[in-house]
């Protein structure tokens, strides 16, 4: 026993990593003190940890996936594109293209404008800083009723600089082509291609198609149409129809085959073709592996992803085992600022009480990590399987459960079945 009157002091000590060891002790005395209890508690951390696994379970299951064209002839008035940054050509390429031009000359005396088309093609490539070349390339292209590719040339020489080599009727030139483009689309084709963007946005992938199939009925040579089809088809798993719209739509582009959208449709047909050629990966073996956090994002070639479940899910459990308080009993007052010393301390406990929480985050971010992983499989295989399947050929399709967001709004299939 110790000498003198007993007192029975209780220091509490919040450990939670280095970044909270300065924390001050705090105290709690029985008997002749009055009772006063002081607690830290350092949830910021788990509340990150919480909102950046919602984050990335809400967000779309494909991020690469194309976006509709919603612009039209008509819809507003017509903007030049933004002029790229041109390099400017070196003495060797500006003689070549002024010898291009003259041979142009020589074909146009002669009648023959594919080959002054071709001629000043290679000759504006050559110098693409010259507003007179861009001007009679855009003439050439207008007259052999090239309308995109004639727009663009007006654009691009007006941008050079055109006027100071005294032509000032580009502009009036690009006004004329664009109601003529303008014109040539009926009112009721651009009636059906608004209808079909409103039906996309609101998943009705059925009547959307048929919306851009009349639009394309209405107006066969309007490229648009063709292009968000295709991507309807490809949101319907119908990859075979969307791939024989997309070929279609690059027959559309020949004038420029270097364009941003033949670029990137070229793209996404190479992308379907291949997914054909690679064994998709198990729906059933994803949603197994993802028991382990992370491990069916890596079954589906997707480390960045897993890894992220992986850190996500760990991080949250060894944060609330992280957050601890610990209460020392101890036999004496303890100043304030001091630790209880040992020989007089009576017990300890140790309190977690975010460890409950920091479980609960983990098994949640592995369930979504594994459920997600699951849909990315069943999306590659159905691909790959729409890919392989000929246009046209019937059959039932049964589909897993899939999720759905767009705004508040949230759609769930339970069970479906698809027959074509």
């Amino acid at each position: 026993m110790y000498p003198g009157r007993l007192k029975l002091c209780i220091v509490g000590l919040v450990l939670s990593g280095p970044a909270f060891s300065q924390q001050a002790p705090f105290f709690l005395a029985v008997g002749t003190m009055p009772p006063r209890i002081a607690r830290y508690r350092r949830s910021g951390l788990l509340r990150r940890v919480f909102l950046s696994a919602f984050a990335w379970s809400a967000a779309p299951l494909a991020g690469q996936e194309l976006l509709l064209q919603r612009d039209y002839p008509g819809s507003g008035p017509y903007e030049c594109p933004a002029l790229d940054s041109l390099v400017a050509p070196t003495p060797d390429e500006q003689a070549r293209a002024g010898q291009l031009a003259s041979d142009a000359n020589q074909a146009m005396i002669l009648g023959d404008f594919e080959r002054v088309a071709a001629l000043l093609a290679q000759a504006t490539e050559l110098h693409h800083q010259s507003a007179d070349l861009a001007y009679r390339r855009a003439s050439i292209l207008e007259d052999l009723d090239e309308i995109d590719g004639a727009m663009r040339e007006f654009c691009r020489s007006i941008a050079l600089g055109v006027e100071s080599v005294g032509i000032f009727d580009a502009d009036l030139r690009l006004d004329s082509l664009s109601e003529l483009v303008r014109l040539r689309i009926p009112e009721v084709a651009q009636g059906w291609f608004r209808e079909g963007l409103i039906q996309t946005d609101d998943s009705l992938y059925t009547e959307a198609i048929a919306s851009f199939t009349g639009a394309i009925d209405e107006a066969p040579e309007w490229a648009i149409p063709l292009y968000n089809r295709a991507i309807v088809y490809e949101h319907m798993g119908l990859v075979q129809e969307g791939l024989a719209d997309f070929r279609t739509y690059l027959t559309y582009l020949t004038v420029d085959p270097e364009t941003a959208y033949a670029i990137i449709v070229s793209e996404r047909i190479g992308l379907l073709e291949g997914a054909a050629s690679v064994i998709p990966p198990s729906p059933v073996g994803a949603l197994v592996l993802g028991v382990v956090p992370g491990m069916g994002h890596y079954y589906t070639a997707r480390p960045g992803a897993g890894t992220l479940t992986l850190a996500a899910a760990g991080g949250a459990v060894v944060a609330g085992f992280m957050f601890k308080n610990i209460t020392t009993v101890c036999y004496t007052d303890v100043p304030e600022g001091q630790m209880c010393p040992p020989d007089l301390v009576h017990d300890e406990f140790t309190e977690r009480p975010y460890k409950l929480y920091g479980i609960v985050i983990g098994v949640a971010v592995t369930i979504a990590g594994a459920v997600e992983a699951m849909l990315k499989a069943k999306r590659r295989r159905t691909t790959a399987e729409a890919i392989a399947t000929p246009p046209g050929e019937t059959g039932p399709q049964i589909g897993l459960p899939t999720v759905s967001m767009r705004g508040v709004r949230v759609d769930f299939n339970l069970f479906r079945v698809t027959f074509r």
